[in-house]
């Protein structure tokens, strides 16, 4: 039985390319629509196998690690002849699979890390704008608080000594008065100083 490379007329260390361009030629000789419209039964049959034959040698040497298998296939003493071809791409397949698996799951996990990191950014982000937020309404409240205390305090200076009141409310009197006198073209009353001070 020929091997692969004999199918395809290729030498063991043929390039890639060099086998790439062997299988198109040979396609194009075994394929079974260029035999005569006359050709027998037999003849189809022949040349369907050896069109399959040549697709079947390209889809495993043209493949690097399927050829590297079958590498070390054909080259197995013969006491070790029962390891079949599918037995050796089903192991090929197996390791590829486990890759792929673990390249999957290396990407999970790197995604979930990435999603945690995000969340924690988040989530630090958030916690500072509550935390400015929350001494920002602190520092008005207690502005507004002190605010609130010495007004108390001046009230409560004016209900203890209500002289204060009502000299305040005879300044404030006068002065709208002159104020009045000003803007009318009147003269000036006479300056008080007691005017513009509460004693």
């Amino acid at each position: 039985m020929p091997t692969l490379y004999q199918v395809l007329g290729v030498h063991p260390s043929a390039s890639v390319e060099e086998v790439r361009r062997a299988y198109k030629q040979k396609a194009l000789e075994t394929h079974p629509d260029k035999l005569e419209p006359g050709a027998s039964v037999e003849e189809k049959e022949r040349a369907e196998q050896s069109f399959h034959q040549v697709h079947n040698a390209f889809s495993i040497l043209g493949d690097t690690s399927k050829r590297k298998a079958y590498d070390i296939q054909i080259q197995l003493p013969p006491s070790l002849t029962f390891l079949s071809w599918s037995s050796t791409t089903s192991s090929l397949s197996d390791k590829a699979k486990r890759r792929m698996q673990d390249r999957a799951e290396w990407q999970r996990q790197q995604q979930i890390l990435h999603q945690t990191q995000m969340a924690e950014m988040r989530e630090r982000t958030k916690r500072k704008r509550e935390e400015a937020k929350r001494k920002a309404e602190e520092e008005t409240t207690r502005a507004q608080e002190q605010a609130r205390i010495v007004q108390e305090l001046v009230d409560e200076l004016f209900k203890l000594t209500p002289e204060w009141e009502r000299r305040r409310a005879e300044v404030m009197q006068r002065r709208a008065s002159r104020m009045a006198g000003t803007l009318g073209g009147g003269a000036n009353p006479p300056s008080n100083p007691l005017w513009n001070t509460v004693p």
